[in-house]
């Protein structure tokens, strides 16, 4: 640098003058620089605010407009092309500010050590005697001082302003995105069952219409039934007119979309060509094959991952929007956790290894590109639960069984919340929240009731009760807020106490049952291994409410909506109602 490597005393005159001749060359370019650059990213701040406003007005207008008619295709296909040009066009401004930024920082830099570079060349050499000052040197000295400080006061004020302005502007336009992306409303996700368990994962339909007494065997209220393609137990997911599953098998990886009023195959589409995509397939339990992840949808895309770590989007026409590979997963059994949803982000409980590993993490994929949002590590080994995306009091949180902690996380940042140990083995089953509280159970460790709006370690603070019964290896509690309900692999039903932890029932189907227990109004859904779908009422007393027969083997979760059934048996998948009633 100009003043620490030369000392004005040292040079000659003509030395002393050529060096400062550059060093005030150089604070004018450098300074110059920066005020232009800082002029421009406050215009494109400003031009680019108008224009995500523009855009945000056009597709809030799209949005309306698609409520009022949810089936037409037209205007989702412009909802889908304009919500990815905004997310497209926020990355690259992002991209272009963040480079703006250090080259602006850069100038400065460059301005400030000219300047005072230039100031200590112009220091004069101690005179024996001072001269007689004169009067109007001083004044031309003070004018120009003044204009220094002023110009320099100016560029620094203008580099500044731009610095907070762009900086704040890229999280208004972050803002704006997310709020002007596509994500459905609480409303349009509760009518549908987007994800595992449907809405938030719980297991809980909005609808209370759910259709009895049907027969697969006879075809009794049986609207159809399609073949699926390829076998799997992910379980389906609905949203509008469109039914989405996974299949698998040693050769492909696969998504389908049927036609939910026909029972239609829309398209199937491969998950291959993927960067990344392990050349050789891990290994996987046998029976559980590649695709045992339930997939997830939005009302716009449908994403779906597999045991081979491949991740990858479709739109509602069947055409790849993107695909990634976020590692080949070391899990004894296949990975087989899950999808959820959060505005516009696509959650994956990534966990595996053990936890000295320090493998496993929860990952946050931006849905419309497959970019990462954020990753939070986690200190557990491999795990095959699903996390689930609540409203709590204290605000939106994601919560994940891991062993032995259960944890809640921000779903903006993905920031641990807080922990509680009370599990522990092979965790399969999620977890379900009501009223504050998630309730988790697993065998090998506990059920649990642990209160939502802690910080940090609240093992001792917010773990109301723990019990030892009834507890499932694969299939995911059940709640309704004053009842718990686990359900074992052997088919053993029991209920608890939400408030207290105390058992209050017990019953065995004597069948075996992998499906997830699901809540329909004021009755508990068990779907057994053979295919018989028992409900029980909710009280505090066993009682058998209803009975139905699929016709074929089940390992899958039910989708429910307004006065329709959807169920994946073991070759087909079935669409159960009354012909008269409400549908699509």
């Amino acid at each position: 640098m100009i003043e620490s490597s030369i000392h004005p005393f040292t040079l000659s005159d003509d030395a002393k003058r050529s060096w400062l001749a550059t060093a005030r060359a150089t604070a004018v370019v450098a300074g110059v620089f920066s005020a232009l650059l800082a002029a421009f990213m406050l215009v494109h701040s400003f031009r680019s605010q108008a224009e995500d406003m523009r855009k945000a007005d056009k597709l809030a207008e799209l949005k309306s407009a698609l409520r009022k008619d949810p089936l037409n295709e037209a205007l989702m296909g412009r909802i889908r092309e304009l919500d990815l040009r905004l997310r497209q066009d926020f990355f690259r401004r992002s991209d272009a500010l963040a480079a703006g930024r250090w080259l602006l920082l850069a100038g400065v830099a460059v301005f400030l050590i000219a300047l005072k570079s230039a100031g200590t060349l112009s220091k004069k050499l101690p005179m024996p005697k001072a001269a007689m000052p004169d009067p109007g040197a001083w004044g031309r000295v003070r004018r120009v001082a003044r204009w220094a400080i002023a110009i320099a006061g100016t560029i620094l004020a203008l580099i500044g302003a731009s610095l907070a302005f762009t900086s704040s502007s890229v999280f208004s336009r972050r803002e704006a995105a997310e709020e002007a992306a596509a994500y459905p409303s609480d409303e349009e996700v509760a009518r549908n069952w987007p994800g595992f368990r449907g809405p938030g994962g719980l297991g809980v339909s909005a609808h209370k219409n759910v259709p009895t007494g049907w027969d697969g065997t006879t075809g009794a209220g049986i609207l159809w039934k399609a073949e699926v393609p390829l076998g799997g137990p992910s379980s389906p997911v609905l949203w509008a007119d469109r039914v989405f599953l996974t299949g698998s098998s040693k050769a492909k990886l696969e998504v389908y979309c049927f036609e939910l009023a026909t029972g239609k195959l829309l398209w199937q589409q491969e998950a291959a060509g993927i960067p990344g995509s392990p050349a050789e397939r891990p290994k996987v339990m046998e029976g559980v094959e590649w695709a045992p992840s339930t997939p997830a949808t939005d009302g716009t895309r449908v994403y779906a991952i597999f045991a081979t770590g491949d991740a990858i989007a479709f739109d509602y026409s069947g055409k790849r929007v993107w695909a990634r590979n976020l590692g080949t997963p070391a899990n004894n059994y296949g990975h087989a956790a899950s999808l959820a949803l959060w505005r516009n982000l696509l959650i994956i409980q990534y966990d595996q290894g053990s936890p000295d590993d320090k493998k496993s993490k929860l990952i946050a994929l931006d849905a419309a590109t497959g970019r990462t949002a954020w990753e939070a590590r986690r200190e557990t080994g491999q795990t095959w639960a699903t996390p689930i995306v609540v409203k709590t009091p204290t605000g939106d949180q994601i919560i994940a069984c891991g062993d032995p902690h259960l944890c809640g996380y921000d779903p903006a940042s993905g920031r641990e919340l807080w922990r509680a140990e009370c599990l522990g083995g092979e965790i399969a089953p999620s977890p379900v929240y009501a009223n504050g509280v998630a309730y988790t159970a697993n065998a090998g460790s506990y059920a649990s009731a642990v209160r939502t709006d802690g910080q940090g370690d609240v093992t001792k603070s917010h773990l109301l009760w723990k019990a030892e019964d009834g507890l499932p290896d694969v299939c995911s509690p059940l709640t309704n807020g004053e009842l718990v309900w686990t359900l074992m692999s052997g088919g053993l039903l029991t209920c608890y106490d939400a408030k207290t932890g105390k058992r209050l029932w017990e019953w065995d189907f004597e069948e075996n049952c992998e499906s997830s227990p699901s809540l329909v109004g004021d009755k508990v859904m068990v779907v057994t291994d053979k295919g018989a779908a028992i409900l029980m009422r909710t009280g505090r007393e066993p009682e058998v409410a209803d009975c139905a027969t699929l016709g074929e083997k089940c390992r899958t979760s039910p989708a429910f909506l307004d006065g329709r059934l959807i169920i994946r048996g073991e070759k087909h998948l079935f669409c159960i109602g009354d012909r008269k009633g409400p549908g699509p």
